[in-house]
């Protein structure tokens, strides 16, 4: 029993002393974790003089600071160390409004702060405070995207122990005159100035970045500088691994400097401005690299050297290449199948040519692949795609007529991910590709020029729920449309222009509430636009059946769309009046840049954002969009069968971008108020019936640098102010004979009456003809047929004849007889009978 009591009390001792050790942890965590009161004090001063009506820092209560959201403390003294106040880390929901009002000068109280982060918040453009810079021990500096404004104060150049600085802002608020206090920064690794308006400090700005040698990642994108020095000292930038230019003015070729820091792994110079060729790259020198962007620049030469080096290197990085909207050529060669770590290549919209090498097959970890707009030739087959698993987003073309996109019919990709495609202006067809039907992820479907023949196959409507874009336009496709497209539950863009497709539209798309654009121009569809097109079509904001066969008139069901702002009936067999009706269309009001409201989809990058073609005859010729903005409002109706005339509620249409009402048959005057259309840019009303003056309030329009007014009945005197003065050429204004002044050759001194009496006298001149004529061809269908109908009867008749002389015979006898007689009564009564 002793030996037991014995081992028990052996057995606690080490219990014992596991309690008290802990109770000794928990207790000191406890005391130390104590914020001072000083301290506590001061950051509820800064809760005060902060705007926050999401009550985000509802948590700063109680005795215990360093408990309270945002805030963290030294767990051994209890200072603040660092404050947290990021709008997505202090507000848990992203419908609450961010912090703002004033930051208090009480934070300089917090002697130990070495972490200070307000980004994202809305100061509603207050200045950055100077005191900021008395913060001695900060380490990490965010305000970004928080609406400061006005001068960066230079008094952050005392934070001397600065390791990153993000300034950063969405738009160009925040401006920088003096830059020598960054040279006091020697610490710093990561600066961030997005945006930033450096422009007036452009070249002592790089040169204050020369005195930061530990400088890891530099971000100055859309900092408006316009000089990037010819030579640097790069040898201060060797801990440099992320370098962003982007979005600036250089204006100069790309200095050899940048491409000699070995220990760069993201360039990005997008929109930069650069010109002239790219520098030789030394082999080794940018092994590191990961992402290299140059796109939407002046950039000109053979890239062929600058492929073949970065596909030597023995440890490959590289994993996205971006180098479209240039000016490049050369060729892509086999080696660029080395890169073999490569997930996007874009290469569109440059001059390469030759052929595209099979070894591009051997990319696995290629996602998106971009091709469009070079000089390709020869043949692109099944093996271009062999381990190409991973693919998401393929688009080729070629501005030559030699490329073909030629895979076997019964070809089954490797890929099963497909969300985008693109093949355009080479040969695909004859046939539909059939190795699309298994792709059931695709969202885009781009096979324009591409010279198809044949009917659409019936599984491509029920291929993939998600389809958002098909464009089939520029072939040869006939036949109809079944009612199944609208079967497609996500499809925003439809576009079969230019085919040979013939239905009656006023079947077709029943139900297809999400269609946003529905382009169907010059093909052989026939009909009517549909009177409930308001029901089918309910969120169409882009409606374009230029060049087919439809009649009838345009159903004021059409108004009633409330996103409408693009309409081109052009070259149709439309009759009927302007509905007075289209003055009310919401979408025609918004402002040009409002169209973003659209939810058009985006899918994955920019570059492959939507795209599509829209053709328009606007200011004098057809213009063909391609982009991958929206097209602004525009409404074409030309060369249709319209009469009546222009309503005056058209001009309610404020923002709209181009009208275009040309060879119709449209009557009376131009309304006065068309000078509210304020951001019209094309207007061309020619070829129709109209009269009277032009507007004066049209010289309001001075963003107006269209305008074709010939071959109607327009008079008196043309205006003379703002954009008039620019309508230098006769032929806007021909074909109305009664329109004077400049540049025509009639001088309106020379006609007989004043601007309005011209136009009065000449109408009712006008009418006066007319009437003249009517008058003229009535009288001579009248004695003809009175001529007939006498001398035609006698003719014919005999005993009518006879009658008709004894008639004439007897009335010669009885008016002789009356003639004597009043003649004796008046000799009579003047006592003439003796003469």
């Amino acid at each position: 029993m002793a030996g037991i009591k014995l081992f028990s009390e052996y057995l606690v001792i080490p219990f014992l002393f596991l309690f008290l050790s802990t109770l000794f942890v928990v207790t000191s965590l406890n005391v130390s974790t104590l914020c001072i009161k000083e301290e506590r004090l001061t950051l509820l001063k800064i809760k005060k003089n902060l705007k926050d009506a999401s009550n985000c820092l509802s948590s700063w209560v109680g005795e215990d600071c360093c408990y309270w959201k945002g805030i963290e403390c030294d767990n051994q003294t209890g200072h603040v160390l660092k404050l947290h106040l990021r709008y997505s880390q202090i507000c848990s929901t992203t419908n609450k409004l961010p912090l703002g009002g004033k930051i208090s000068p009480s934070l300089t109280d917090l002697k130990h702060l070495s972490h200070l982060d307000l980004s994202d918040n809305d100061f509603e453009g207050i200045t950055i405070p100077k005191f900021i810079g008395s913060l001695n021990m900060l380490r990490y500096l965010d305000l970004s995207n928080a609406n400061f404004a006005g001068m960066v104060p230079t008094h952050l150049g005392n934070l001397s122990n600065l390791l990153y600085l993000d300034i950063s802002i969405a738009f160009s608020s925040l401006w920088i005159i003096d830059v020598s206090w960054l040279s006091a920064l020697s610490s710093l690794q990561y600066l961030h100035m997005g945006s930033v308006n450096i422009s007036s400090a452009s070249y002592e700005f790089f040169r204050a970045l020369s005195m930061m040698p530990s400088l890891v990642e530099l971000q100055l994108p859309n900092c408006k500088l316009v000089t990037l020095p010819p030579s640097l000292p790069f040898e201060n930038f060797t801990s440099l691994s992320v370098l962003d230019l982007s979005g600036n003015y250089f204006n100069s070729s790309t200095p050899s400097w940048l491409f000699n820091m070995s220990n760069l792994i993201d360039i990005d110079l997008t929109f930069s401005s650069l010109r002239g060729p790219l520098p030789v790259l030394g082999r080794g020198n940018l092994c590191k690299l990961q992402r290299l962007l140059l796109s939407n620049n002046d950039l000109i030469g053979d890239i062929t050297q600058m492929l073949e080096t970065l596909s030597s290197c023995s440890n490959q990085s590289l994993k996205l290449l971006e180098l479209n909207s240039n000016h490049l050529t050369g060729k892509l060669l086999h080696s660029v199948g080395n890169l073999s770590n490569l997930v996007y290549l874009d290469l569109e919209g440059n001059m390469m040519n030759g052929k595209i090498p099979k070894s591009i097959g051997q990319l696995t970890k290629l996602q998106l692949l971009n091709l469009l707009e070079n000089n390709w030739e020869g043949t692109m087959t099944n093996i271009h795609f062999h381990n190409l698993t991973n693919i998401v987003g393929f688009s080729v073309s070629s501005k030559t007529n030699s490329f073909i996109f030629n895979v076997t019919q019964d070809w089954i990709p490797p890929f099963k991910s497909l969300h985008y495609v693109e093949i355009r202006d080479c040969q695909v067809g004859p046939t539909f590709p059939n190795w699309l039907n298994n792709q059931v992820f695709l969202l885009k479907i781009i096979l324009r020029n591409a010279k198809i023949s044949g009917e659409i196959p019936r599984w491509l409507y029920s291929m993939s729920s998600q389809i958002r874009q098909l464009d089939l336009s520029h072939n040869k496709i006939s036949g109809g449309i079944p009612a199944s497209i609208c079967s497609l539950p996500s499809l925003f863009i439809l576009e079969l222009s230019k085919n040979n497709l013939s239905v009656d539209l006023s079947f077709v798309f029943q139900n297809c509430t999400t269609l946003r654009t529905l382009s169907l121009g010059n093909n052989r569809f026939f009909g009517s636009l549909p009177n409930e097109i308001t029901k089918n079509l309910p969120s169409l904001s882009e409606l374009l059946f230029r060049g087919n066969r439809l009649s009838g008139s345009i159903p004021e069901e059409l108004c009633r769309l409330p996103f409408l702002h693009l309409l081109d009936l052009a070259e149709n067999n439309i009759s009927g009046s302007l509905p007075t009706c289209l003055g009310d269309v919401h979408g025609f009001k918004l402002p040009q840049t409002n169209f973003a409201y659209l939810p058009h989809p985006t899918i994955f990058y920019d570059s492959l954002t939507y795209r599509r073609h829209i053709e328009l005859t606007l200011k004098g010729r057809i213009i063909d969009y391609l982009s991958r903005m929206l097209v602004y409002s525009a409404i074409d109706l030309s060369n249709n069968h319209l009469s009546g005339e222009i309503p005056v509620e058209l001009a309610e249409l404020i923002h709209l971008g181009a009208m275009n009402l040309s060879w119709n048959k449209l009557t009376g005057h131009i309304p006065d108020n068309i000078g509210s259309l304020k951001d019209l840019e094309s207007l061309d009303l020619s070829h129709n019936r109209l009269l009277g003056p032009i507007p004066p309030s049209m010289a309001s329009m001075t963003f107006l640098s269209y305008l074709n007014l010939s071959y109607n009945n327009l008079s008196g005197q043309i205006p003379i102010a703002n954009q008039f003065g620019t309508f230098n050429d006769p032929s806007v204004y021909a074909g109305n004979p009664y329109l004077c002044g400049d540049p025509l050759p009639i001088d309106c001194s020379s006609l007989l009456h004043g601007n309005g009496e011209e136009e009065k006298d000449g109408a009712d001149e006008d009418d006066e003809k007319i009437e003249r004529l009517g008058l003229y061809a009535s009288i001579a269908v009248g004695y003809i047929t009175a001529f007939w109908l006498v001398f035609g009867s006698l003719l014919l008749k005999r005993s009518w004849r006879n009658a008709q002389f004894k008639f004439v015979f007897d009335m010669r006898d009885k008016l002789l007889v009356l003639i004597a007689v009043n003649l004796a009564r008046a000799k009579r009564r003047f006592g003439l009978e003796r003469i």
